[in-house]
């Protein structure tokens, strides 16, 4: 759940575009053969999980891979339960659509209404702002399964100050989302479980997603594990309340459910089963910024945006560092891709990948780097070498790779972006050029050394880098947005 905030600027960079207006298509056979290949592939690299992909309409994928127990040789399936992390909001966000529909809470209500006590930088802040991460409250306040009294939480939320003035920016803020899971409880009289079992759940025939309530077959429950292969345990066997988790998750993660529960979630809301049309049009347009981007921006559970193909997707993700789900949905296209996975070891781009390809048959899509420690020791030798020696110091220790040795490109590409953040783009260059020696395919490390470069004040370089980017990925809107924008000088 912790990690979406940094995995959230990531992928809303790099998997959100998901083909051209005219690509050509393939025979649903094919496209599929494609994916079903390149998902085997990705199990034999270390995957665990399950994933189900809709396209066209048809469930076409809906399938295990790797293990949810290891030591006892249980393999993952379709009916394998996971922890999802983040993408608890949209239950949240929809639980108070629900309330609003109900005539019982408005998203323009003020945190006075429900909470007492609330002092003045906070007493301006808008149910609204809590869904859209803009009210300015920081991420967290502890540890995922650390114990807290719902007392004790607030009390600590209201005396931390904000990042910003409420309503003025965006930062991502998970005790935003335990707020609203507490006026979901206050309002509604009810456990904030029930009340989403009995309002959206229940509708949706969704019998394998909760806390605690569907009093789970443990058995069925996919043991987490590290990237070191070392089991993590199951997110049921942790700290918990006697209702579930304890308010520095519920509310913004840590729920479990099969993809097979998602798909139902996902078709009922293509219908007036759990929310009405006026409702769900709120929940994926609300009222966005003063000059913020209308074809991109964060809803109310949801990130949304438009696809070159001029149609809409909308997307979440989740993960506690063990865990990861991602979920995709393009509805005027009838496509939906759901992977859950109990090893988050370096496959976060799959779901994106996937659905490339199912836009883009020409698109060849990249196996992940299994993240491991002895890739780990390795990409960071390289990294240190880099900033200490230079650039040709970095490559010359990439070229002496042994055998099982592999540069992790994210975490070349999450240091570079430190170090631009840090004011170090000089730096910068010099490990994403790292990365683009490492993955010369690859269309995000060129994507990053031109936007290190335009840092750097190389406009000239920078140009070049995000032409080849762009030729690599035509779907790669960063770059043609930012080409745009420096042909425009």
């Amino acid at each position: 759940m912790r990690y979406f905030a940094i995995l959230f600027g990531l992928l809303l960079l790099c998997e959100c575009g998901h083909g051209f207006p005219d690509a050509p298509r393939m025979d649903q056979g094919e496209t599929v053969a494609t994916v079903r290949a390149y998902l085997d592939t990705l199990e034999h690299e270390g995957f665990s999980g399950t994933v189900l992909v809709e396209f066209q309409g048809k469930v076409v994928i809906s399938q295990g891979y790797g293990y949810s127990d290891v030591q006892n040789r249980r393999k993952n399936s379709a009916r394998t339960i996971f922890d999802i992390g983040s993408i608890t909001k949209q239950f949240t966000a929809a639980a108070i659509m629900k309330l609003e529909m109900q005539g019982k809470v408005s998203t323009e209500d003020r945190l006075p209404k429900y909470f007492k006590n609330v002092p003045p930088d906070k007493s301006e802040i808008t149910i609204h702002q809590l869904l859209r991460h803009s009210s300015g409250l920081r991420s967290n306040l502890g540890g995922d399964y650390e114990k807290i009294t719902e007392a004790t939480f607030v009390d600590s939320l209201m005396r931390s100050p904000l990042r910003f003035p409420p309503g003025t920016a965006f930062s991502y803020s998970n005790i935003g989302y335990s707020l609203l899971g507490m006026i979901v409880e206050k309002v509604s009289g009810m456990p904030y479980e029930k009340f989403l079992y009995q309002n959206l759940w229940h509708p949706a025939g969704m019998e394998q997603t909760g806390y605690k309530r569907p009093d789970f077959d443990d058995a069925l429950i996919a043991t987490g594990y590290r990237n070191d292969d070392r089991a993590w345990g199951k997110p049921t066997e942790k700290q918990w309340d006697a209702d579930g988790p304890f308010w520095h998750l519920k509310g913004n993660g840590g729920i479990l459910s099969t993809v097979e529960d998602f798909f139902r979630w996902n078709q009922a809301l293509l219908t007036d089963r759990v929310l009405s049309e006026a409702a769900k049009a709120k929940m994926y347009h609300p009222m966005l910024r003063k000059g913020e981007d209308s074809t991109a921006y964060y809803a109310y559970g949801w990130d949304v945006r438009k696809t070159p193909r001029n149609t809409t997707s909308y997307w979440h993700n989740g993960s506690n560092g063990i865990f990861y789900a991602d979920f995709y949905r393009l509805v005027d296209e009838h496509t939906t891709v759901i992977i859950l996975t109990n090893k988050s070891n370096g496959f976060q781009r799959a779901g994106g990948e996937i659905v490339r390809s199912l836009f883009f048959p020409t698109y060849t899509p990249v196996v992940p780097i299994a993240d491991n420690e002895r890739n780990r020791s390795f990409t960071d030798n390289v990294i240190e070498t880099t900033i200490q020696q230079g650039p040709e110091a970095g490559a010359n220790q990439l070229a002496k790779a042994t055998k099982g040795q592999r540069l992790l490109e994210d975490r070349v590409n999450r240091k570079g972006y430190e170090l631009l953040q840090d004011g170090k783009a000089k730096q910068a260059v010099s490990v994403f050029w790292i990365n683009v020696q490492a993955f010369p395919e690859s269309a995000n490390t060129y994507d990053s050394l031109g936007e290190a470069y335009l840092a750097a004040g190389d406009t000239t370089l920078s140009i070049e880098n995000y032409r080849r980017s762009l030729a690599l990925d035509p779907e790669n809107q960063n770059a043609a947005e930012v080409l745009q924008r420096l042909h425009g000088k």
